[in-house]
């Protein structure tokens, strides 16, 4: 099983866009959908990029320059409808981190696609039990979710709501790893009112409280 620990640590980038021809918008939504109606019928193991390239009406050399793996396919297939392609810059400024983190969820709630929602279990199955899927997962999921939480507490330590302290890259991974654990860990689902639990007791306590020089005791 993979640690939690290694699902929010750095990894490769998917997913990865060789060279060649300009990418075909239409033509990655049409692969997508196939990856996605494929998982929904015959789950991980049965999908092959043969399979899809046929549903898509794709060569395999247009799959393979956009996804270089079938995981990457498959991940991106299932997270690419969770509101993770969102830009920060897009959420507005209400003028409290708080305001802001629920002005994110609301756009990340309306970019939710119900197909998209009922593969997360299989996918989740697959992450537990495959580490090229779990750092696929780190990097569509895991860390598109990172870096738009610290651009918002960015904006907030810019209007002095966070302390110029406070250190952004531990805060900003806080939330999505707790979502990761309940995700792959305990293969719990995630509901909204778990995330605004999260949000607001504790992403937002912990990113506003004031500043101290205490630390923690020298060992022995």
């Amino acid at each position: 099983m993979k640690a939690a620990d290694d699902i929010v640590d750095d990894a490769p980038t998917a997913p990865v866009v060789r060279g060649g021809r300009p990418r075909d918008a239409s033509r990655d939504v049409a692969i997508l959908d196939a990856a996605r109606e494929l998982l929904a019928e015959v789950g991980y193991e049965g999908m092959t990029m043969d399979a899809v390239a046929g549903r898509a009406g794709a060569s395999k050399a247009t799959l393979y320059r956009r996804w270089t793996t079938k995981s990457d396919l498959a991940v991106d297939a299932v997270t690419c409808g969770l509101g993770n392609d969102l830009d920060p810059a897009d959420v507005p400024d209400t003028g409290s981190l708080e305001g802001d983190l629920r002005a994110l969820e609301q756009l990340r709630r309306a970019r939710k696609n119900a197909a998209t929602d009922r593969l997360i279990p299989g996918l989740m199955a697959e992450v537990r039990r495959d580490p090229e899927i779990a750092q696929q997962f780190h990097a569509s999921f895991v860390r598109p979710k990172v870096q738009q939480m610290r651009a918002l507490l960015e904006r907030a330590r810019d209007r002095g709501e966070v302390p110029a302290d406070r250190d952004l890259d531990l805060v900003s991974t806080v939330v999505p790893a707790l979502v990761s654990y309940r995700k792959v860990v305990e293969g719990a689902e995630i509901d909204p009112a778990y995330v605004d639990r999260l949000l607001l007791e504790v992403l937002v306590p912990l990113a506003t409280a004031p500043s101290t020089s205490r630390s923690l005791p020298e060992p022995g």
